[in-house]
């Protein structure tokens, strides 16, 4: 014969059934994962290594940043190249997709230079980076 039980008891294990213990992971709190944003502003230097101005047609960026290159690459030879364009943030979505072509084309016009002056694919990241103004047409190089 089983011992019995208090209907007290017995209706706790019947209400508790389900409930988790509670300890201190019960309040902690899961911290947000990090945007790319975020974690592109993380990983750059606060200034560009080089600018790279597009909306003068005559001048020719390629000695300064071949000049940029060799003295970054002095410094730390497995230099990693972020080349970004500027994309405003507070303009319109035509606006934004006109500066993201436009970007990718010179941006890919800097990545070749910098793959002209030695620099291998795999050390040359391209990407937009997201500016609040009205950015002139312009490549910001930055050097990790």
């Amino acid at each position: 014969m089983r011992p019995r039980r208090p209907a007290a008891l017995l209706l706790a294990g019947l209400v508790l059934t389900g409930c988790t213990l509670v300890d201190q992971r019960t309040f902690q709190r899961t911290p947000p994962a990090p945007t790319a944003e975020d974690v592109a502003r993380a990983r750059l230097p606060p200034l560009p290594l080089v600018v790279i101005r597009f909306d003068q047609l005559d001048t020719d960026y390629q000695p300064a940043l071949a000049e940029a290159i060799e003295a970054a690459q002095a410094r730390k030879p497995d230099v990693v190249f972020d080349v970004l364009t500027p994309i405003p943030t507070g303009e319109a979505r035509e606006v934004q997709e006109r500066y993201a072509r436009q970007g990718a084309e010179d941006a890919a016009a800097v990545a070749n230079a910098l793959a002209a002056e030695g620099v291998p694919p795999d050390r040359v990241h391209m990407g937009y980076r997201g500016d609040p103004g009205t950015p002139p047409r312009e490549v910001r190089v930055y050097a990790r």
